[in-house]
């Protein structure tokens, strides 16, 4: 029978246990730990504030509390604005409700204009708050209430262009505002069209009416029998049955009244993605569903729509009608449906890459004094975003020793190894490198935290720095990956939770699946949330990946080859506009250092500088970025363009300050951390070109920038890669942890695997989905195989 405190200890386990006494008790996963509760003190008092906040929620309860969402102020504030379902954006006030539909972009091009909203308010209709009812992966609903019998529920879903209003003992009225909001500046004028286009005179009886302002078309669809009055400055509705609503609907001309109207009487209550990943074929399959409840009529399906990234460059089931809206991230296509279907390619991904030792020119002696200067005693930061850093550094060095034979390799390696057990094992009374867990709002928190982490931000960029370590280190160490593998495991269900049947945590709490990338920010902001380092959100989707394949553990291999495939192809869409049809003219700037919900930003949260608006998106350095390198060209342009925007940032600064001189776009103005990863960024096109830059500055008296313990992981790429060549997008294995080299000189390929288990693994290459032979890999080995075996 067990004891009294393994029962507490269970409890806590399952994320039940509140109770603030018991709230330093460690709880143990595997030989690893966290703490049940927060500690005293955890960031300065800021982590149990960030736990307790007031939740506007309809009812609180047990469920994990979503963050890092588009809806995110709706949690957290008295009534949320910034609200860009797409293709619109809605506002909660103590008046109701602004629906904006943008159509045309600002003269700089950073977003669409948010003017005119229509207003849905109600007749003396003074809601107290907007609170979150029920969300779902791509759907989220809240409750404008001024009692319980006087109420506005409001559905709202991404791609889905309607606002489902659902009302009770409230008689809804229909406004527009000034351009700058309600009440700011004068309304448009407007009129009224029925389903055949012509003006309606009111009062009218219908379920459909069109409403025309400032070049902007509306759809309000109603139950049958519904009255529509001239009432001021607006409309006013009566129903004439008991189920009373409204579906708002922007569109894309007033030709497409009726097609809308098929379809707005289904109010979707759930949405959910699952996904599954099919090694053999290298392929990841995402599938949505879409649950609705009939209001009127018959019919269940919506409209939803979809971004570049859902139907470019995949496989999909989508049957896209003709309407299509203009948003912030480029053409939304719509299609009619409750089940989707959208398949990505894989081409898998390694953590570094091999040590080949036919005509590779790599300096062993110069890895040997990077070594010994910077990782026989290394040191670690305390907090979770710097010291994740450090620890995946630290251990690319261990690996790198390892390849060329360094006899420094097991030191160097179990020095990270016991940062990390540090980092996960909890012992009460520490003040840094453990994790908590928040009881009231379900999530698990390291500490020190930085950056915000303690309210949720970054999480993921943090955190992917732990669960590639300790994929790296669990394959290396089988010991490491028996006792705190679980314990990693948790780490990255914080982040992104897989498992439905886990309450302990929100599902995919960083991840926004339908726009196909992360939101960086826990508490969210006016206009929506926003994320920067995209680099840093597909790393912790090779975390998951690696560490997956170490633990032998398929659904978190599976969840991380989604984000991978789903996230670079989002990154390249809205943060580079690789295709060129996602930016609009307006914009004059070659990328996009921050994307928000509405818009986009040249610029970073620390610096203007354009070495750190681009570096940002190329941390780290690793195979596992190769999705930007799909086209060398597409990699030096940017390169070359990071540099000229430099220099020309820097004359402007220098101007500022008299005596100044600006700086050029070299190593040595960058410093060694921010060149490594400028330089990194460059080798995956022109590797010759960045080890002669590292010669350079090796050999100049004092240097600061090619010595540097960042420099060792590229110096060591660069050479690799002068022999293995670019990525051949034509070949993938059967194992996610694969990629293959082509060298476009000596026309020779490269095979390269990275096999985490304990016995050797037969690894199946294909090229164009051909079988063209294997590869038979030592266990625990980071190979390069030149020839293939036939294969079976």
């Amino acid at each position: 029978m067990p004891t009294p405190r393994a029962m507490l200890v269970a409890l806590a386990t399952l994320g039940f246990l509140a109770n603030a006494s018991l709230a330093q008790e460690p709880v143990p996963v595997g030989k690893g730990s966290y703490a049940s509760g927060i500690p005293a003190g955890a960031a300065g008092g800021k982590a149990q504030e960030a736990d307790s906040r007031s939740l506007f929620l309809v009812k609180p309860d047990n469920r994990p509390v979503p963050s890092n969402k588009w809806y995110q102020n709706l949690i957290l504030q008295k009534f949320a604005v910034g609200l860009w379902a797409y293709p619109h954006r809605v506002d909660t006030s103590e008046n109701g409700l602004a629906v904006y539909f943008p159509t045309k972009w600002k003269p700089d091009g950073s977003e669409l204009f948010a003017e005119y909203p229509l207003l849905i308010g109600g007749k003396d209709f003074k809601p107290a708050d907007a609170r979150a009812k029920e969300w779902s992966d791509w759907l989220v609903s809240f409750r404008l209430a001024e009692t319980a019998e006087k109420r506005f529920d409001v559905t709202l879903g991404e791609g889905m262009p309607y606002v489902w209003v659902e009302c009770a003992g409230v008689k809804p009225t229909l406004e527009f505002g000034g351009q700058n909001g309600p009440g700011k500046g004068p309304a448009p004028k407007w009129s009224a069209f029925g389903k055949d286009g012509k003006p309606v005179t009111f009062p009218a009886t219908t379920d459909v009416l069109g409403l025309e302002a400032g070049g902007r078309h509306y759809g309000i669809f109603a139950p049958e029998g519904t009255k529509f009055e001239a009432d001021g400055n607006g409309v006013a509705v009566t129903f004439a049955v008991r189920q009373q609503y409204l579906v708002v609907c922007p569109l894309p001309a007033a030709k497409d009244l009726e097609h809308f109207h098929k379809y707005a009487n289904a109010v979707p209550r759930n949405t959910e993605l699952t996904w599954d990943y099919d090694a053999v074929k290298g392929t990841t399959t995402t599938k949505w569903n879409v649950t609705t409840e009939i209001l009127s009529g018959n019919e269940p399906r919506i409209i939803q729509g979809w971004l570049p990234h859902h139907w470019r460059e995949s496989k999909h089931d989508l049957k896209f009608d003709e309407c299509e809206f203009v948003t912030g991230r480029g053409k939304m296509r719509c299609a009619v449906g409750n089940e989707f279907s959208i398949t990505y390619p894989f081409q898998g991904v390694v953590p570094n890459l091999p040590f080949m030792q036919t005509g590779n020119t790599l300096d062993t002696k110069r890895v040997s004094q990077y070594l010994n200067s910077h990782f026989a005693k290394p040191a670690f930061a305390r907090d979770t975003y710097a010291g994740g850093k450090d620890m995946v550094r630290v251990l690319q060095a261990a690996l790198i020793a390892g390849q060329v034979g360094d006899p420094l390799a097991p030191a160097v390696r179990d020095a990270a190894k016991a940062e990390l057990t540090n980092w996960l094992t909890y012992t009460p009374g520490e003040k840094d490198r453990f994790f908590a867990f928040y009881p009231k709002r379900k999530g698990l928190v390291g500490f020190n935290s930085s950056f915000g982490s303690e309210h949720f931000t970054d999480h993921h960029f943090h955190y992917g720095y732990f669960t590639m370590a300790a994929g790296m280190l669990a394959q290396q160490d089988p010991a490491f990956a028996a006792d705190y593998g679980p314990m990693a495991r948790l780490v990255a269900k914080e982040y992104a939770n897989w498992d439905r049947a886990d309450k302990r945590f929100p599902v995919l709490r960083t991840f926004d699946t339908w726009r196909g990338h992360s939101w960086a920010d826990g508490n969210g902001f006016p206009n929506g949330n926003n994320q920067e380092s995209t680099s840093e959100a597909v790393q912790s989707w090779v975390g998951m990946i690696l560490l997956g394949e170490a633990l032998g553990d398929k659904e978190l291999t599976a969840t991380g080859v989604m984000g991978y495939a789903m996230e670079s192809r989002a990154i390249m869409e809205y943060w580079f506009n690789a295709h060129g049809d996602v930016f609009p003219p307006e914009w004059k700037h070659p990328i996009a250092g921050m994307i928000w919900s509405s818009s986009k930003v040249w610029g970073t949260w620390f610096t203007a500088s354009p070495a750190w608006i681009y570096g940002i998106q190329w941390i780290p350095s690793y195979p596992g970025a190769a999705y930007m390198a799909r086209d060398p060209k597409f990699v030096e342009k940017h390169y070359q363009s990071m540099i000229e925007r430099y220099e020309a940032w820097e004359e402007r600064e220098a101007a500022k300050k008299k005596g100044t001189v600006a700086k050029k776009g070299v190593p040595e103005s960058f410093g060694g951390e921010l060149a490594s990863y400028i330089l990194g960024f460059r080798m995956m096109a022109e590797p010759r070109a960045v080890t002669d830059e590292i010669d350079r500055l090796w050999a100049a008296p004092g240097d600061k920038i090619a010595h540097d313990p960042w420099m060792l992981n590229v110096y060591y790429q660069a050479h690799a890669l002068r022999g293995l060549g670019r990525v051949d997008w034509a070949c993938r294995a059967d194992t996610p942890t694969a990629m293959v080299y082509i060298n476009d000189t000596t026309k020779t390929r490269t095979f390269v695997v990275w096999n985490p288990t304990d016995k050797d693994r037969a690894v199946t290459f294909f090229e164009d989905g051909k079988a063209i032979g294997r590869a038979i890999v030592p266990p625990r080995g980071l190979v390069g195989v030149d020839k293939l075996q036939p294969a079976k």
